[in-house]
């Protein structure tokens, strides 16, 4: 679970966001949307720890996260997944994995190997076990690290515009590979796309000027006055 404390942002006098508190729940998958400039991105990737916050506080799973870097987060369960495609090109499926898997725990178990064979067959991804990263679609390439950072011991998945060039079949098996693995873990979505996201998530957390606009189930945002005036037009 994050939690998030009055957190803050500025750059050269601009609030990027200001006084955010939500809580992105475990087993249960929240979505964060906006339009260009709500805030969204800048508020995302402070929770990833990609950049410091001005002031509050940022909980991960009951601990103070708020002043470690990106790195220290990873190792206590937090994975985050960029838009831009994190794969080496000329490994392959398989090598991109288990290079990661070998820097972390540095011999990959038996137990690991059969969760592996597993995840690739649940996420269709067998038969380019052995194709290089370069030849993989957008929706391969996404099922790929997602599946790295579950074989990571993640406990908190953000997905950063996971369905960026991502054709809509792939969209529709990544939010069923979404929804099996939040039986499990927690996982955040950003996005500005709410037709891509509408289906997977639990809760939705809508931004505008940098502050919270509204948050509930995708009906209820769907239903939303402010809502609708902000974000998806009247």
């Amino acid at each position: 679970m994050i939690a998030t404390q009055d957190i803050s942002k500025t750059i050269n006098n601009k609030k990027l966001f200001k006084f955010i508190n939500l809580i992105i729940e475990d087993k249960k998958i929240t979505g964060l949307l906006g339009a260009n400039g709500a805030g969204k991105t800048s508020l995302f990737r402070a929770i990833a720890g990609l950049t410091k916050i001005d002031s509050g506080k940022l909980i991960l799973n009951g601990k103070d996260v708020t002043n470690l870097n990106l790195e220290q987060r990873a190792k206590l369960g937090l994975s985050y997944v960029p838009q831009e495609n994190s794969l080496f090109e000329e490994l392959n499926l398989i090598e991109n994995i288990k290079l990661v898997m070998e820097l972390k725990f540095d011999a990959i178990t038996k137990d690991q190997e059969k969760k592996l064979s597993s995840l690739l067959d649940k996420m269709g991804l067998s038969k380019k076990a052995d194709t290089k990263a370069k030849f993989l679609s957008g929706g391969e390439k996404r099922k790929a690290e997602i599946l790295r950072s579950i074989l990571l011991d993640a406990k908190v998945l953000l997905l950063d515009e996971p369905f960026a060039g991502v054709d809509p079949i792939s969209v529709d098996e990544i939010n069923k590979i979404l929804k099996e693995l939040s039986k499990d873990i927690a996982i955040f979505i950003s996005d500005h796309n709410f037709r891509d996201v509408i289906n997977v998530c639990d809760k939705i957390i809508l931004m505008n000027q940098g502050e919270i606009l509204s948050e509930g189930d995708p009906a209820q945002i769907s239903n939303d006055p402010l809502a609708k005036k902000f974000y998806f037009g009247e």
